[in-house]
């Protein structure tokens, strides 16, 4: 019977080390999202519609807002830039939802409800994709110098 626990231990243990392992590879390989809004977004909640801007494709949970413990708000880079901490994309929009509000829903709003929500459906002056997150050994350091340089290595993103 000894065995049997002593086997099961090891188990599980190599398992817990390897999800620990996963985990930070995809941290690792996670784009890096900056960008610039037309108007102040910083607090609005981001969803994603389809290329005809009629749809929800994403959107997320209350809980999703989160990130190491703390709202996923954008960080602040130089020059109005913003580092994306939720995922966005070209087909991104913003809520009149604040991250605070929001995240304090026991679940997310009915679509419906999303959508008559959105207060801006081209929020963007720009996007750029600044590579992966394990390519930077200080990544906000590093975006600023780059902002500041003329961004170069970003690639633009083609707006809709």
């Amino acid at each position: 019977m000894k065995p049997i626990i002593l086997i099961a231990f090891v188990t599980l243990m190599v398992s817990c080390n390897a999800t620990k392992v996963n985990t930070g590879m995809l941290e690792e390989q996670a784009p890096v999202m900056i960008y610039k809004t037309r108007v102040d977004h910083f607090s609005h909640v981001p969803i994603t519609l389809n290329s005809a801007k009629e749809k929800i494709t994403s959107y997320p949970a209350p809980s999703d807002l989160y990130f190491a413990g703390e709202l996923a708000l954008p960080v602040k880079l130089k020059e109005g830039f913003l580092l994306d901490r939720r995922g966005i994309s070209v087909h991104t929009v913003f809520t009149s939802y604040t991250y605070e509000e929001y995240s304090k829903l026991e679940s997310a709003p009915p679509i419906e409800e999303l959508m008559e929500r959105i207060i801006d459906k081209d929020p963007f002056i720009s996007i750029y994709h600044c590579g992966k997150r394990g390519s930077y050994k200080d990544l906000l350091k590093e975006l600023n110098a780059k902002i500041k340089k003329g961004m170069n290595g970003f690639e633009a993103l083609k707006l809709p």
